[in-house]
């Protein structure tokens, strides 16, 4: 895992998908990315697929008004929603926030890495305020 922070966009992974979700004019990346968390059933969640419904999340915070760490993505973010007719809804939302406990809750191969870590408590903690931010 090539992370340097425990932000939603603050590994490889959530930088290469957002840099490609600023592309679209839909939300059908984002939808994608919960799709295939909340569809991995008993099997783990794939590294990659946590980390991008991490980052489908966060965007689903800054659509709400609720920003979080964009680093330097956010004007990104910004130009992303101001040039295309993103509407925030309350099931995108617990969708949003469906996902992210997916990705935590085991079987989760993020979870396992960050685990492996030292950074494990700031992970969680930054989970914590994205479901916070997501209401």
């Amino acid at each position: 895992m090539d992370a340097w922070d425990a932000d939603a966009f603050g590994n490889d992974t959530a930088a290469d998908w957002l840099a490609e979700v600023v592309e679209t004019s839909d939300l059908g990346m984002i939808l994608e990315a919960f799709d295939t968390v909340l569809g991995a059933g008993d099997e783990p969640v794939e590294l990659q697929a946590g980390e991008e419904a991490i980052a489908a999340a966060e965007l689903v915070a800054w659509l709400a008004g609720q920003p979080g760490k964009g680093g330097d993505y956010s004007d990104a973010i910004e130009s992303w929603m101001d040039d295309n007719e993103l509407e925030f809804t309350e099931s995108l939302a617990k969708k949003a926030r469906r996902s992210i406990d997916r990705v935590f809750n085991m079987p989760s191969e993020l979870r396992e890495a960050w685990e492996e870590g030292e950074d494990f408590d700031d992970w969680k903690a930054e989970l914590a305020k994205l479901k916070e931010r997501l209401g």
